[in-house]
């Protein structure tokens, strides 16, 4: 019997105006175990976050993720869902801005390729699971641990690039009671844009990258600003501006929506996250909407296969 165990960091997408583009892995995980068991009938079992509804069939996105390294490397053939038995442990909010398809979907693709031997290399992995989820800003992060910048080439190939992270920061993380699903607050987005509002996003994407390369956060609230989805995705969660404006003078860094949300998160100095967590879950609290609350650091490491 061959059993394989992997963890994947939550990741943060966009960090306000990087639309698509940035990603960061934060210090809560869902593990998978998967054990390899031919000529038996195997198990599908969830702990965790979407025990009661994630499906344990082929509709599974870890199996999908799976399924997609064995048509890959040309062995489906080979391995159906009945011949596994696949444990999720999950501790990252569903449909909730932090990646948790992402996970998902790096967990899947890392367990198969273990169980085929390791054919793949992690830019190979990194690629395919950029192609099933459609965006990088997610799944990169997820892989490679740390913060993350993404670019297409031309041929549709991913540069990707990590900024240094800053060891001392704190990740606040504010999870509503509610999904919110990423086709939903991706349909409400715009076709087009004024040229001011891309003009806009691109000189607080330059400070953003400038503040993390140098670790000077004077200026990450203003680089954290962005006009192409939060103001859209704002109809979807009405207290975004306050939650961000609150952070900020409770002494946070900087503050957005993470990924299409409708989790926020909030940067801060170690001794400031306490004091912006409960701003900022007193806000939900005052709109009777239940909330998560996560004081979290960055994930250096991104997926690993663990021991």
């Amino acid at each position: 019997m061959k059993k394989v165990k992997v963890r994947v960091p939550a990741t943060t997408a966009n960090l306000g105006p990087g639309f698509d583009i940035f990603g960061a892995s934060l210090s809560i995980y869902n593990e998978v175990e998967i054990s390899l068991i031919k000529n038996s009938t195997g198990t599908f079992t969830i702990v965790g976050e979407g025990k009661t509804i994630l499906p344990r069939n082929e509709k599974n996105i870890l199996w999908k993720a799976m399924d997609s390294v064995f048509g890959l490397l040309d062995v489906r053939d080979k391995y159906k869902l009945s011949d596994f038995n696949i444990k999720l442990k999950n501790h990252i909010p569903l449909s909730s801005g932090l990646g948790s398809s992402s996970a998902a979907r790096a967990a899947g693709i890392i367990a198969a390729n273990e169980i085929c031997g390791n054919k793949l290399s992690l830019r190979e992995m990194v690629d395919l699971g950029i192609k099933l989820e459609s965006h990088p800003d997610n799944i990169v992060p997820a892989f490679y641990g740390g913060i993350c910048i993404s670019v297409a080439g031309p041929d549709n190939e991913f540069i990707v690039e990590q900024l240094p992270v800053a060891k001392k920061m704190k990740i606040v993380v504010c999870t509503p009671g509610f999904e919110l699903a990423t086709e939903r607050s991706r349909n409400i987005l715009p076709l087009k844009y004024d040229r001011r509002d891309v003009v806009f996003n691109s000189a607080r994407v330059a400070l953003l990258t400038k503040a993390f390369c140098m670790s000077d956060f004077s200026n990450l609230a203003k680089a954290m600003q962005d006009r192409l989805h939060q103001p859209y995705r704002a109809k979807l969660i009405p207290v975004m501006e306050e939650l961000i404006s609150s952070a900020l003078k409770a002494g946070a860094y900087g503050a957005c929506l993470s990924g299409s949300g409708p989790s926020m998160v909030a940067f801060c100095s170690s001794n400031k996250a306490k004091e912006v967590l409960s701003v900022m879950a007193k806000i939900w609290k005052r709109e009777t909407v239940p909330v998560k609350q996560f004081i979290l650091d960055f994930d250096s490491n991104g997926a690993k296969i663990i021991k």
